[in-house]
């Protein structure tokens, strides 16, 4: 995804690509954004003859007999069928659609073979079989959406965690997700362990021992067979006193419901300070997962701030975006409250934000210290001329409102005023 919250259909394409040849890809609209050149090569077609191209066009229609992608965007469903080409070439293409919730995300088409025989068909079946599913699979991670949620995953250990829980999770196994507050644990177990069924999340931190026995363990629990719930997400499982924690554990055997514990503290933490019992341990330690604080998956960090900023820009109608600089200091930030804080703070600039382009004298202070006087001490003498510019013009600019006005009060010619004040207030004002 791009800074605007657009899908790098480049990228995508590529890698799957590497896994299928003569891929194309179609958006929502049924838009062709990419076409392989695995698919073009050999053929008198270009791909500026598809790219940009709606799939369901006269020129579309008359170049693919017929058009798989048009027939999956017509119906929303897999189609596999012999297509003849430009060239007149036959060859068996399989389309698939990709959803984003209910809505129409994408349409994903790939060339099997060209058609030779009756036998190579049946062979090659076969393996298409197997190839569809190692294909959508590899969709699934690309586009790192669970149950229409989009988890973030840019970064090794994120992806290395969503693995693992996702193998224990196809497994029928509990599992046990430490890391820090805000890290992401919550939203990791309900976006893997949903897809498997109905969940109960249930957070033991508020709440007494004898609540938590009532709620947990008492009739009418959702910890039932009859509740028909696949898994319960507990939080700060750690909190759990040695009778409820056997209480739990064997409550779930018996209902067989999926426990998945979330804690701050690993069970080798937890075991030393004398807080978990044997047989918590046992339930637990094979299925242990670490999620990292967000200080410590930087590319996590910059698709978090991306996705925020999107998000916001949408939910405020605004079009705010940060400078180099900006984005350097936010990544720079030591953020103790991970991704909630993120949010915040992003959120937060965004509906505030008197300019479009926030530079890193615009941040809290509390990300850049005193500011202003931060980027004096760290900044080259052209960057220091552009801060004092951009502060001349934008005072100017709100006092008088014209660029007219501007150049006369700066002595700059108006061409020069227009062009500083879209640099430094935004395009579109005069």
């Amino acid at each position: 995804m791009d800074m605007q919250g657009r899908l790098d259909y480049e990228r995508l394409g590529h890698i799957l690509e590497s896994i299928h040849p003569g891929v194309t890809i179609a958006d929502g609209s049924g838009v062709f954004r990419f076409v392989s050149q695995s698919y073009l090569s050999g053929r008198t077609v270009k791909g500026s003859d598809i790219i940009g191209k709606f799939a369901g066009s006269e020129e579309m229609m008359k170049m693919f007999s017929p058009c798989v992608t048009q027939m999956v965007y017509e119906t929303h469903q897999r189609v596999t069928t012999v297509q003849k080409g430009a060239d007149n070439d036959e060859t068996f293409v399989t389309g698939i659609p990709v959803f984003d919730g209910d809505e129409l995300e994408m349409i994903i088409s790939y060339s099997s073979w060209e058609i030779t025989g009756f036998d190579d068909l049946r062979e090659r079946y076969n393996v298409l079989q197997y190839q569809n599913k190692k294909l959508l699979k590899e969709i699934d991670l690309m586009s790192c959406r669970d149950g229409g949620k989009r988890y973030i995953a840019e970064s090794s250990r994120s992806r290395d965690a969503r693995r693992l829980v996702g193998v224990f999770c196809d497994a029928g196994c509990p599992c046990y997700i430490y890391g820090p507050t805000g890290s992401g644990k919550s939203f990791l177990a309900s976006t893997v362990y949903g897809k498997k069924g109905a969940l109960y999340s249930y957070d033991c931190a508020p709440v007494s021992e004898e609540v938590i026995e009532s709620e947990l363990l008492g009739e009418g629990s959702m910890i039932s067979p009859l509740s028909g719930i696949y898994a319960v997400v507990i939080k700060h499982i750690d909190k759990l006193s040695a009778k409820l924690q056997r209480a739990v554990i064997e409550k779930c055997r018996q209902a067989g419901v999926v426990p998945v514990g979330l804690s701050e503290y690993s069970l080798e933490e937890l075991r030393a300070k004398g807080r978990v019992t044997e047989e918590f341990v046992s339930e637990f330690d094979p299925y242990q997962v670490q999620v990292y604080s967000l200080n410590e998956r930087a590319e996590d960090l910059k698709s978090f701030i991306d996705y925020y900023l999107a998000t916001a820009n949408k939910k405020y109608s605004r079009s705010v975006e940060f400078t180099p600089r900006a984005l350097g200091c936010l990544l720079g930030y030591d953020w103790k409250e991970n991704i909630d804080e993120v949010h915040r703070t992003i959120e937060r600039i965004v509906l505030t934000s008197e300019k479009k382009k926030v530079d890193i004298f615009d941040l809290p202070d509390r990300i850049t210290g005193s500011s202003s006087e931060v980027f004096a001490q760290n900044a080259s003498l052209k960057d220091m001329l552009e801060f004092y510019e951009s502060g001349l013009i934008i005072q100017a600019y709100e006092k008088y409102r014209t660029s007219v006005a501007v150049a006369q009060k700066l002595g700059i010619s108006q061409a020069t005023a227009v062009r500083k004040i879209h640099k430094y207030v935004g395009k579109g004002v005069d």
